[in-house]
């Protein structure tokens, strides 16, 4: 018989969840999912002192301010990271990137809110924005910046990475043979990663648009991840980095999914940006890869679903 325990961790300005299907026959199997969610949250919190932008010692941070002026080091993950980030910035023709911060600076106020920037302003941050500005050397793993006033934001893909690490370690206090079966991964409300499945079953359900349609729909997911993006009430705050303007487009939400937290949480927002046709197309590309749109129209609104599951 399988047990579901559930955990949460407060870290990179949201809630982090692991629900944790244990074999209830092996003793202490509990206590033991208990100590591995915490390993798992221990890697999210190393990754954040990293990748946050908003961690003044962070690798992030170190870049934005020194790298237009030398080379810095970072950690092995840092230096992933980007690497990944850069390689979807190809694969997506530049709808997602990770250089979007002086764009973002621009178009929101301090506490968050939507602004109106001038053209001239625009026309400044794009100056500063594209993955072009950035120099990976992987023989050093340093990383420079060829512009000063680059900001680096791994806002889009951050959790997401983040979530792919916590798993990993699951999976190595899963080889110890203590029951932990399978286990249901959460960054904040925006990305699952399901590890395996619960005993018995052919993956961990999840819903999508429950929020906003009356017949939302069920997925099963089984290692892979899921990740959602979409324009808030308030006004669009997804910034397309090719234009510099907000993102526009008949779909008002959309949830990517791959194999990958890290990819799915990326995608999310680049599927936003790129529009139906686009995002069909990188599916049809990358057989791993599906969506879900929820368009807009005159008749109301719809589920689009985009490549093969």
């Amino acid at each position: 018989m399988a047990e579901l325990h559930r955990f949460a961790h407060e870290a990179m300005a949201t809630t982090f969840e692991i629900l944790i299907a244990s074999d209830d026959t092996v003793a202490e199997s509990a206590e033991y999912a208990r100590q591995a969610s915490q390993a798992a949250f221990h890697e999210v919190d190393r990754l954040e002192k990293d990748l946050s932008r908003f961690i003044e010692s962070s690798d992030i941070s170190r870049i934005s301010k020194l790298g237009a002026r030398q080379p810095v080091r970072v950690s092995v993950d840092t230096f992933e990271c980007l690497q990944l980030a850069a390689r979807l910035q190809r694969e997506t023709g530049g709808a997602f990137d990770v250089t979007i911060g002086a764009l973002l600076a621009f178009w929101r106020t301090p506490a968050g809110e939507l602004r109106n920037p001038t053209l001239k302003e625009v026309a400044e941050a794009k100056a500063r924005t594209g993955m072009e500005q950035v120099v990976l050397d992987r023989r050093n793993f340093t990383v420079r910046l060829k512009t000063d006033g680059v900001l680096l934001d791994l806002g889009g893909i951050g959790k997401g990475f983040a979530l792919d690490k916590a798993a990993e370690t699951l999976r190595e206090w899963a080889d110890e043979g203590w029951g932990l079966e399978a286990a249901l991964l959460s960054g904040g409300q925006s990305t699952l990663l399901a590890m395996g499945a619960p005993p018995g079953k052919r993956g961990w359900t999840v819903t999508v648009g429950a929020d906003v349609l009356d017949a939302p729909e069920e997925i099963l997911l089984r290692d892979r991840a899921l990740s959602g993006s979409g324009t808030r009430v308030r006004g669009r705050h997804i910034i397309d980095p090719r234009t510099g303007r907000p993102a526009g487009g008949p779909h008002v939400r959309a949830w990517a999914s791959s194999p990958s937290g890290a990819v799915s949480d990326a995608l999310s927002t680049a599927f936003m940006i790129m529009g139906p046709a686009e995002t069909e197309r990188y599916c049809a590309e990358h057989a791993d890869t599906w969506a879900i749109l929820l368009i807009r129209d005159a008749s109301g609104r719809r589920l689009k679903r985009v490549g093969k599951r």
